[in-house]
């Protein structure tokens, strides 16, 4: 399975590209995207395509991630929050681009006031990761988050992804809010939610699985999400790390850190061997990036299709 995220829904010619093509399988929306339009208006314009072109749409929910609520006034304000957090210092964090700064305060638990300052703007909805000895988020689903959900569900779109699943609270969570804003128009068993794996509490959750003792009544499926999770364990770790999802669910979904060669004009050998080396740890399913899938989505599947050819 090739997925393709897709850009803001009001970028139509390119959304109908995307989802019309016949080497994507399948399509992700990310609600961390600002949209013109409210989250069932959002869930509507994505799914009259999938649906014409027989596409699963999976709805990509951000849960306890950590993403910046407004643009950062830096240096004069903070940048602030979603998540109240609780952090032992000293810590770090990352910003777009691998872009890390040291984190001196945490103000009322959701500002933040880092040094030196990011290289970039920090923008309204960009995700955020800090690593730290110890780091407790609090909250899970937030409100835009259940508007995607019954959105999606009177869509009839049962396919979700979950960002940074630590527990399975975090899953019982989603599923509880799918049942109530459901209101029981189809069962639970009806639904599939990727676990996307993005920290090294998500990996120690893997860890105690297996494939005889996944609970629950929806239809699980795990994500190596590659770009937080390098940030969270770092590079020597990712190999064990990715032969561990790998492992525990045959059907898992690599995520991230694809064909990035297309930022710099085209695919390298780095990208191929990536590929290949994610290939003999049995992935079978590939997602592209928000940023390769809206900047560089010609040259990815045109790639892809050569690639699938040999």
């Amino acid at each position: 399975m090739f997925i393709s995220s897709l850009p803001p829904v009001h970028q139509s010619s390119l959304l109908e590209r995307m989802i019309e093509h016949f080497r994507i399988d399948a399509v992700r929306y990310n609600t961390g995207s600002s949209s013109a339009y409210s989250p069932y208006e959002t869930v509507r314009r994505a799914n009259v395509l999938a649906r014409l072109h027989n596409k699963p749409l999976y709805i990509d929910l951000k849960g306890r991630q950590l993403r910046v609520t407004e643009w950062a006034n830096i240096p004069e304000g903070p940048i602030v929050l979603n998540h109240r957090v609780v952090v032992g210092l000293p810590a770090k964090v990352y910003f777009r681009g691998d872009d890390c700064c040291n984190l001196c305060e945490v103000v009322d638990g959701t500002k933040l006031y880092v040094d030196p300052l990011p290289k970039a703007p920090v923008g309204r909805g960009q995700a955020v990761n800090i690593i730290a000895n110890s780091l407790t988020i609090e909250g899970g689903l937030l409100e835009l988050d259940h508007e995607y959900i019954k959105a999606a569900i009177a869509e009839g779109i049962t396919r979700f992804m979950l960002s940074f699943v630590e527990s399975w609270s975090d899953v019982r969570e989603l599923e509880e809010a799918i049942v109530r804003h459901g209101r029981g128009s189809r069962p639970l068993r009806d639904y599939e939610i990727v676990f996307k794996i993005e920290s090294r509490p998500g990996l120690e959750f893997v860890q105690a699985m297996t494939r005889s003792y996944i609970p629950g009544g929806a239809t699980y499926r795990l994500m190596a999400a590659r770009d937080d999770l390098m940030i969270h364990v770092g590079v020597c770790e990712m190999p064990d790390a990715l032969a561990l999802i790998a492992k525990i669910d045959k059907d898992a979904i690599c995520a991230s850190r694809l064909l990035m060669g297309l930022e710099q004009g085209e695919v390298s050998m780095a990208d191929i061997s990536d590929l290949e080396y994610m290939r003999s740890l049995d992935y079978q399913h590939f997602m592209l990036s928000d940023g390769i899938s809206r900047n560089h989505f010609d040259g990815a599947v045109a790639f892809w299709e050569q690639y699938k050819k040999r």
